[in-house]
């Protein structure tokens, strides 16, 4: 239903009115004016800006340590399973299942020398037997020269493996040899049908796995680290002291939950305590897990220092504003006085006028009626 003309009227006169006398009084306070119409919506604007693009940058950073971490995991993954099927291929192979049943030491170490050549980055290969007692190896050369059961004890598992057992990772351990080189080995097992002939092993040298992720970086301080499933670590960036494998299991990333997909952990640590932000993936089928981890005063750096750049842009936006304020201030200011002169002037010439006007007017005539 339409509504009447003169209503109509009315509402549209009682809206420029209101607008008129909001404009009147912006015009008396240009300061409240800047701040209603330029400021206010700028701070709320600049605000909400800042909060959903900090949030935008951080899942950025976190996917970036995903990726970093699934890459390493990915290229660990990568390289043992390959050294485990060269082993595979030769655990397989007859004539050298045929060369450990008759126990011809010979031809055995030149099949390891072949195996080590074909995987430079193997350090030392070994054949153990059932009892877990090793009896012929290959080293790389550079290798100082040590009885094999004292280079591999520890790398042996504790029992033989059961049937149908394809390969294990061992965990960290110290070269007994040297007391000062850390290891890590692959075994395989070597089956004749359902005969356990023995197992062979790979060693390789933590330095040489660590070596494997230098291409990983996650910038701009963040960094890298596996650890193996019983919680010591394999590769740190960072001086670790000569000695046996350090057990980080206390530490919150190899603590909490792994998955092969990536887990994102937030966490405070360190004296004085610094917001940190980790991603963990479990590696499989070995359990080990690589964990990009990153502190979040350098995850957000780059951003803080963007927001700071712009926070700055706008203080001196908002000091320009504020010099175009006080100009207009003051020449609002001289335009009222300018004006309330003008006005006084004004009045001034109208009484002047009115009372030239009295003074020149002739007085007006009496009249007398005569009887």
């Amino acid at each position: 239903m339409a509504l009447p003309a003169h209503r109509v009227r009315s509402r549209h006169g009682l809206f420029w009115r209101a607008f008129a006398d909001w404009l009147l009084g912006a015009y008396r306070h240009p300061w409240l004016w800047i701040t209603n119409i330029l400021i206010l919506p700028a701070v709320v604007l600049c605000f909400w800006l800042y909060v959903s693009t900090e949030g935008t940058w951080r899942k950025q950073e976190e996917q970036d340590l995903v990726v970093a971490a699934r890459l390493a995991s990915r290229i660990l993954e990568e390289e043992l399973r390959t050294a485990l099927t060269i082993e595979g291929a030769l655990a397989t192979r007859p004539t050298f299942l045929d060369a450990v049943r008759h126990r011809d030491a010979s031809r055995a170490r030149a099949a390891l020398a072949e195996l080590l050549e074909m995987n430079p980055s193997i350090d030392r290969a070994v054949i153990v037997d059932p009892d877990g007692t090793p009896w012929v190896e290959s080293r790389t050369e550079g290798v100082d020269d040590s009885p094999p059961a004292a280079a591999m004890r520890h790398g042996a598992p504790e029992a033989l493996p059961p049937a149908g057992w394809q390969g294990a990772l061992s965990s960290a351990y110290v070269d007994e040899a040297t007391g000062a080189e850390k290891l890590v080995s692959l075994s395989h097992p070597l089956q004749e049908g359902e005969h356990l002939l023995g197992l062979l092993q790979v060693q390789y040298r933590l330095q040489q796995v660590g070596a494997w992720l230098e291409k990983v970086r996650i910038e701009p301080e963040g960094f890298l680290y596996v650890v193996d499933r019983q919680g010591l670590l394999v590769t740190y960036p960072f001086q670790v002291l000569p000695g046996k494998p350090k057990n980080v299991s206390s530490w919150l990333p190899v603590a909490g939950a792994a998955s092969t997909h990536g887990t994102l952990l937030r966490f405070r640590q360190g004296t004085p305590a610094r917001a940190w932000t980790a991603v963990m993936v479990r590696l499989e089928p070995f359990g080990w897990r690589g964990i990009a981890q990153q502190p979040d005063a350098a995850l957000l750096g780059p951003f803080h220092q963007l927001a700071v750049s712009c926070f700055g842009f706008l203080l001196a936006v908002v000091g320009l504003v504020a010099v175009l304020r006080a100009r207009w201030a003051r020449l609002h200011r001289t335009t009222l006085e300018l004006m309330a002169k003008q006005a006084s002037l004004l009045r001034r010439s109208e009484q002047r006028r009115t009372l030239a006007f009295l003074r020149t007017k002739e007085p007006p005539s009496t009249r007398t009626d005569v009887r």
